[in-house]
């Protein structure tokens, strides 16, 4: 048996298996995965939250920033600090905490905490005047 037959298709195989994260990126990037995407304030407390279904998450080119499409057409892009974890077999909640957050308090884009987090929880909004 002539391995030379072989060698291109183990060296692609092997090539692969070492570049998972990278092979795995490409395949969300270009025909979407599950994802939980957060994002943090600027005292490191987390303030959105994005429970994605069947999504693909890009990297923007030259920055820090990600965008993907959601199910209203809309794009949304974000930058700065934020993690974001692509979900393996349905499972949200193991995915959530391996960024250290609770499945249940991620709803509808804002992270939802009982605790007073960012600098106009404790000092107030800047527009309190205009809401009054």
């Amino acid at each position: 048996m002539k391995l030379n037959k072989f060698f291109p298709a183990l060296l692609l195989l092997a090539g692969c298996a070492s570049w998972e994260r990278d092979c795995n990126s490409s395949v969300a990037s270009s025909f979407g995965g599950d994802w939980i995407v957060l994002q943090y304030g600027f005292d490191g407390s987390p303030i959105n939250c994005w429970k994605l279904t069947n999504t693909a998450i890009t990297n923007e080119t030259g920055t820090d920033g990600i965008y993907w499409l959601n199910p209203g057409g809309h794009l949304v892009h974000i930058s700065g600090w934020y993690n974001r974890v692509q979900v393996s077999n349905g499972d949200y909640a193991g995915a959530a905490k391996s960024i250290g957050i609770e499945l249940d308090r991620c709803v509808g884009g804002k992270y939802t905490s009982d605790k007073k987090t960012g600098y106009y929880n404790f000092y107030g909004s800047p527009w309190a005047y205009a809401e009054n």
